[in-house]
């Protein structure tokens, strides 16, 4: 079998596991917060950006999405719009513009 080792056990990690579930899924329920900010890539090899969009549409304008247009599962540090952003908003709760996004960086040099 071909693919990552981290893969293969979070597909095996589950077997055996009970199938009643005693913190089921649901819709989001955000009162009492800050404006919330939300980062995803378009490209998230383990979870598709429309779960991100559907998680902030529930949010009802408490949070705002920013979309890095490229691909990896951590946003952070893949360039200085994704970093800035984060940093602006631990620092101080600046939020960017909501469906902003953040271009594609390149995977060498990360700018």
């Amino acid at each position: 079998m071909r693919g990552s080792p981290r893969v293969h056990a979070a597909l095996a990690g589950c077997v055996g596991w009970p199938e009643k579930v005693s913190n089921p899924q649901h819709r989001l329920r955000i009162t009492k917060a800050p404006k919330l900010l939300m980062m995803h890539s378009r490209h998230d090899p383990a979870n598709p950006h429309s779960w991100a969009a559907e998680a902030h549409r529930q949010t009802r304008g408490r949070a705002v999405l920013l979309t890095y247009e490229g691909a990896g599962h951590r946003v952070y540090d893949r360039s200085d719009c994704t970093r800035d952003a984060m940093d602006s908003y631990l620092v101080s709760l600046k939020v960017p513009r909501d469906g902003g996004s953040c271009a594609a960086a390149d995977p060498v040099t990360g700018g």
